[in-house]
Formats: C-alpha cells, structure tokens, sequence
C-alpha cells in the first residue's frame, strides 16, 4: 500500500514539477549524485514529460554513463524531435561516446533547430574541423567569433580550426588576440606552442612553455614541451619534460610512455598502451593520411604488389582473395588498396575512434571494430585468407603472442602480411626515443617459428621518411609452418 501510494504521489505534476525543478538545481550545482535520484524518480512516473528524460540525460553524460544517456535522449527526441537544446545534448552525447558521425548530425541540427546558437555553431564547427571538413568548420568558428570579438574562448576556438587546416601563421594571429584578453580559456599557451611546433618554430614554442612553466608547473605545459625539445633533437631535455609531466599525472599512460621511450623512466611493458596508441591516433586522424604521404609512406602500395606475387591467380582474375582481417586498419589505407581483389569479408579493426570513422568514409569495408588487436583475435571464430598489420607491430616489443594469436585465425593456405621498423642485429626488440618499437630480423623469425609461422618472404624496404631521412624496415609476409 505504500508503495502505491508513493506511486500516486509520484504521478502527481506538482510533485514532478518538484523533483524536475530540485535536479535541474543540483545539475547547476555540479551535485550529480543527487541530481540522477531526483531524476530517475521523475522518468518512472507514467507519461514523464520529455524533459524529465532530457535533465536525466545531461546527468548521466555528467556522470559518464554515456549509453545510459544516450537512451534517455533518444526518449527524448521521440517526443520533441525538433528541440535544438536536446539535439545539442544528443550531439555531445554522441561524441563523448565515440561517435563522431552521429555528433556531426546531432550538431548540424541543433544549428538548424536554432540558427542563433552560438554553443550549437560551435559544437558543429568542432565537429566539422575533426571529420578534417576545415573550409566548413572555419565558417561557423568564424560566425561564433564574430558575433563575440572580445571573447579569448571564441578566439582560440577559430585558432584552433586554423591550426588544424594547417593555416599556422593565421592561427597564430588569433592565438595572440586570446592571449591579450580577459577570461583566457585553460591550456592555450599549450595550443599555441602546439601550433609554433606545426609551423615548424619549435624554438619559439619552447620559449613561451618554458615561461609559462615558470609561473606554475602543469603537466601539459611539460608535454607539449618534451615535443618541442624533440623537435630541436634536444632528446635529453625532452626526456626530463616527459617525466616531469609523468610525475604530475602518474595514472596518464600517454606520458608515462613518452618518459619510458626517451629513458626517464622504466619501461612497465613491452608494448604502447591502449590509451597512448588512442590518443595518439584520436588527435592524428584528421591530417593522418596527408602527413603520411608528406613523408612518402609506401607500404599500402608494397603489401599489394606482395600479396599479388603471392597469390598470382588473384592478381590477375582468376580468382578472389576470401575473407580479409585488416588489424590496426587506421583509416582504411589498406582496405582501400585491396578492395578489387576482394571475394570476401574485409573487416578492419583499431583502437581509435576518429580513425575508424575515417576508414567507414571509404566504404571498402564489411565490418569495422573498435578493439584492442589481441583481443579482437581471441575472441573472432573467423578464419582468414590474410591477415594484415601494416605499420601495427611499430608499438608492440614482443611479438610472440600477436603473432601467435594471428597464426589460429588463418585459414588453410592462408596468410599473414606485416611492415615493422627494422632494429640493429642482436637487438632483439627495443623501445626508440621516437616512442615506437623496433625489431631485429633475427628476432622476428624467432618469434615467427615460437608462433608456428614460417616467412615465406622478408623484405627489406624504406617505410617512409622523416627529418629527410629514410626509415628502415622489413615487409614480413608468412604463413603456417608444417
């Protein structure tokens, strides 16, 4: 009986109104706890009003329940579908949940919805500049700054989007300007520097870092200046700032790799984190490809010319290759290279979000996963006719277990076609100040034969190049041994 009654009194409007009212002022409050019990109590209430589901989702995204969420935003814009405050929330949702397309959507009609928004043009800007859509993105960060001109955060905001269309010298006239006015967001001396390194003036980024840091230690003000000492081939200073930074955040798995890379600390593994290969590959994922083949990158096209001397019948029609699993896809180079050959599956998996939707823009690919490359071949029941990892094995150490884990998802007669960096004889596998993994030659065989793989080709190539000068490694092709 009581809990009928509490029912009744739940389903009563002023009593909705209530609990509505008392979390919206605790989501104000920043008291999210308390918010979701005054807002999970109000969904339950039969015919909820839309916006009990839209303050419930704005508190779960706070509180980093981003499918939960997600659901009560849909609920949501079930009912009010044209609401740009809740298309705004969905889009912010969307993208805290790796889902950058659905953000970009979201975003773009919550501008619609409210063509006055400022937060809405400048979430799809933000959008727009990591899908790599610049020309798009500096329209509506432009639109923002125009209609605020004494704002830093406006400011910086269409610095940024200059930045990442690599319009550098732009990018630093607005900096400047954000830099000279009241409320200056968090972190822009840091993009400022970034943008001085982009540009090529590491000494300069150098400069302003090592100036802020005299005023106040801070882990990214370290970092972005391990970069620039990197960029100045000052690599005993580089490694000092990364461990300064480790220190300052003892749990970020990205510097603690970049200090153990450059000798300030201990390597803890042999192989690059989860989270350091994400990050690195979230915030290279819209200039990935154009810098990739600034430094003429080749081996998409050498693994092609591999696989068709290998497999004659299929380079010249005869046949077709059969199920393919593209390990550390990226942004679909290779899947984009092997596409006419394909009679099967292409599935394509990697860590990074940003890249993976750039591999779904090419449309070469059945399936794509975010993963991490040994737990997508334990737990995929496929067998392969070829398995690739190009430029994968450059942040792992050992390769026994990848290599080992490969071997059981092949197919009969099928293949496995790597690119590592190539290691000084004798070395076995070594972490470089460059903070990728290099192997010997004789190592890699070893580890082949430990895996119950033979290579049957192992060649000798220029990966790319950097600072001008060629980067050596093998093309690794292999297949089970008897």
């Amino acid at each position: 009986m009581q809990t009928l009654a509490a029912a009744r009194q739940a389903a009563d409007p002023a009593v909705v109104s209530r609990l509505l009212d008392r979390g919206r002022d605790m989501l104000s409050a920043r008291r999210t706890a308390e918010a979701l019990l005054m807002l999970e109590r109000a969904v339950l209430v039969p015919e909820a009003p839309p916006e009990a589901f839209g303050l419930l989702a704005e508190a779960l995204l706070e509180a980093g329940r981003t499918e939960e969420a997600l659901r009560a935003a849909d609920t949501a814009l079930a009912a009010r579908g044209a609401d740009g405050m809740l298309r705004l929330l969905r889009a912010r949702i969307r993208r805290g949940n790796n889902d950058a397309r659905g953000g970009l959507d979201d975003a773009a009609a919550a501008v619609m919805a409210d063509p006055g928004s400022l937060e809405a043009k400048t979430l799809l800007a933000t959008c727009l500049s990591e899908a790599g859509r610049h020309d798009e993105a500096l329209f509506f960060f432009h639109q923002v700054f125009e209609a605020q001109p004494g704002s830093a955060l406006a400011a910086a905001m269409l610095a940024m989007g200059f930045m990442r269309a690599n319009r550098h010298e732009a990018a630093e006239e607005l900096y400047a300007l954000a830099e000279g006015l009241s409320g200056k967001p968090r972190g822009l001396v840091v993009l400022r520097a970034q943008n001085a390194i982009l540009a090529g003036d590491a000494q300069r980024a150098a400069g302003m870092l090592e100036a802020a840091l005299a005023a106040a230690p801070d882990s990214a003000l370290w970092s972005m200046l391990g970069q620039a000492y990197h960029r100045l081939g000052l690599t005993d200073r580089a490694g000092e700032a990364y461990a300064e930074a480790s220190a300052l955040e003892p749990g970020n798995a990205y510097l603690r790799h970049l200090a153990v890379a450059v000798g300030a600390r201990p390597a803890e593994g042999d192989r690059a984190s989860e989270q350091y290969v994400t990050e690195v590959f979230d915030g290279f994922a819209a200039r990935f490809e154009e810098s990739l083949f600034s430094l003429g990158y080749r081996i998409p096209g050498v693994m092609l010319r591999i696989l068709e001397a290998h497999l004659p019948d299929v380079a010249q029609g005869r046949a077709r290759l059969g199920d393919v699993l593209d390990l550390g896809c990226g942004t679909g180079l290779m899947g984009a290279v092997l596409y006419d050959l394909l009679g099967g599956r292409l599935v394509g998996v990697d860590l990074s979000p940003r890249m993976l939707e750039a591999a779904g823009g090419k449309q070469v690919y059945t399936e794509l996963r975010r993963a991490d490359v040994l737990t997508a071949l334990r737990e995929d029941g496929t067998r392969y006719a070829a398995i690739l990892m190009a430029d994968l094995l450059c942040y792992f150490g050992a390769l026994e277990e990848v290599l080992a884990a490969a071997r059981c998802r092949l197919a009969p007669g099928g293949c496995l076609l790597f690119s590592i960096e190539a290691g000084e004889p004798g070395t076995g596998w070594v972490l470089t100040r460059n903070a990728r993994y290099q192997q010997s030659a004789e190592y890699v065989r070893s580890a082949l034969s430990q895996a119950g793989l033979v290579a049957i080709g192992f060649r000798e190539e220029v990966l790319r190049f950097e600072n001008g000068e060629p980067v050596r490694g093998y093309i690794v092709l292999a297949a089970p041994g008897h």
